[in-house]
């Protein structure tokens, strides 16, 4: 799967494209509801809905590049936010942690909403 990651303001190097990202950490989601124990033995589910602010991307891809690697740990430490394309969608999020191992590079992205909706 290819994903695209941008930094939010205008930078000549603030863009990367990365091929062969791992489709597990991006396709995950989660509900607004937790299960809350009764009296009489049963559960109370309030269920608020799904929301994309919920969502956290785990994108893992190659090593390959050097450069797209530098390039990705640059964004993450300048800016607070980045835009993340994938084939679901555009988002925008807060850089998480970032690694480097095995010749695998993962960088987490919580996202904070979407914005081609």
């Amino acid at each position: 799967m290819n994903v695209s990651i941008t930094a939010p303001l205008f930078d000549l190097d603030g863009h990367v494209q990365l091929s062969e990202v791992e489709q597990e950490g991006l396709v995950g989601f989660e509900r607004r509801n937790n299960r809350i124990p009764t009296l009489d033995g049963k559960a109370a589910i309030p269920d608020f809905g799904y929301s994309d602010a919920d969502r956290t991307f785990d994108i893992r891809w190659p090593a390959r590049s050097k450069a797209v690697v530098e390039n990705v740990r640059r964004m993450a430490k300048t800016y607070s936010r980045l835009i993340v394309a994938t084939e679901e969608g555009c988002f925008i999020g807060a850089p998480g942690p970032f690694s480097l191992s095995n010749n695998q590079a993962r960088i987490q992205i919580l996202i904070e909403k979407r914005l081609d909706q």
